[in-house]
């Protein structure tokens, strides 16, 4: 992570702006915003575990099957009840709402409602992991992803930056190419599970 300030300052030093005649901080911190945007839609597929975090956590009492959320979710990576996973379903797949019994499945609505179904009879505990919606950026803010992935959103700026001059369009695409080729190799290192190796003999 690094704070967006910094970053826009470095960002002038490369592109010879310090006395800020060509971009205001608000244009760099669109391109920013659309730098973050650009990596997230790459993870998202490859591996949300990478920006997932737990949004919710806690005890359904008996009867009880609703977990409002503090924030709308983008999209829910696990759902556990009493450590164990659970599945999801629609609302319109559930025959009927008011079964009772050890819990098989969720449904999400309006990506700020979880109900669980059949309704538990007894207390148990939850965990809801998933990922936020995508907050509006601003200058006090830091890069949401890792050292690892700020470079690449340094290059994509650097790149926007530069998409006004028509005759170096191929060699910006180019580039863009290399960071969605970086950003999926870095992700995807990132989403080994050691089931996934075999083992020698």
């Amino acid at each position: 992570m690094i704070e967006i300030r910094s970053l826009i300052a470095r960002l002038r030093r490369t592109l010879k702006d310090e006395d800020e005649n060509s971009f205001t901080d608000d244009e760099l911190l669109d391109y920013i915003s659309d730098a973050i945007t650009f990596v997230r839609r790459l993870i998202i597929p490859l591996n949300p575990e990478y920006i997932a975090v737990s949004v919710a956590k806690g005890t359904l009492a008996g009867g009880e099957n609703e977990v409002k959320l503090s924030a709308s979710l983008q999209q829910v990576v696990d759902v556990r009840v009493n450590g164990v996973k659970i599945r999801r379903d629609n609302i319109s797949a559930v025959c009927n709402t008011e079964e009772t019994g050890e819990i098989k499945r969720y449904c999400l609505l309006n990506r700020k409602r979880v109900l669980f179904f059949p309704v538990p009879q007894d207390s148990c505990s939850y965990e809801i992991i998933g990922i936020k919606q995508q907050p509006e950026l601003t200058l006090a803010d830091s890069t949401p992803y890792g050292n690892d992935i700020d470079p690449l959103i340094f290059e994509y700026v650097v790149i926007r930056a530069g998409m006004g001059d028509m005759f170096q369009m191929s060699q910006e695409m180019s580039i863009m190419t290399n960071i969605a080729d970086q950003v999926n190799a870095i992700v995807r290192s990132t989403n080994e599970s050691e089931d996934n190796f075999v083992e020698g003999y």
